[in-house]
């Protein structure tokens, strides 16, 4: 995904440099959204509700390990002692638990991409809003991630910017 990223953005770039002289001059920025989602005060907030989602999930994910460890154990210290059925069942308790607790990491994983996805897009979209603002109003031909961008002056890192700008209500 990042090689044809950065394929696309050559070639784009490729275009841009091949165009006639009298077109408008080349003026390119760069933003590293992840450093921008971080600094910003609702960016931070964000960060804030997700650590304590999934710190409640790891407490539930410990406990139902535990639970499994418990199983596991009495199957090994006293597993020779049992009779083979209630030693078959204890078996397939800790199998149906191992596959439970499997299917909640599973799920967990799914669910906190799915809140973190849904949290930031509201400010992704503001940091789309106030890039297009900048890229308008100072004539930028393009501003790229900084995922896209294998070496770019720090003089064209808008990110800073870009956090000042959203923490002070632009983009709403």
């Amino acid at each position: 995904m990042r090689l044809t990223t950065i394929v696309g953005c050559v070639a784009v770039l490729g275009m841009l440099a091949s165009a006639p002289a009298k077109a408008q001059t080349l003026k390119i920025g760069y933003v590293d959204l992840q450093e921008a989602l971080s600094g910003t005060t609702d960016g931070k907030a964000i960060k804030v509700k997700l650590e304590r989602l999934l710190k409640d999930k790891q407490r539930e994910f410990d406990k139902m390990q535990e639970d499994v460890k418990l199983i596991k154990d009495e199957i090994e210290t006293q597993g020779a002692m049992m009779k083979d059925d209630l030693r078959n069942k204890k078996i397939q308790e800790y199998q149906k638990r191992m596959a439970e607790l499997q299917e909640f990491y599973m799920g967990n994983q799914k669910e906190l991409a799915d809140e973190e996805a849904k949290l930031t897009k509201p400010l992704l979209d503001r940091f789309e809003k106030v890039l297009k603002q900048i890229g308008k109003s100072e004539n930028y031909t393009l501003i790229l991630p900084s995922a896209a961008v294998v070496y770019g002056q720090p003089s064209l890192d808008l990110t800073a910017r870009l956090v000042t700008m959203i923490n002070s209500g632009a983009g709403k």
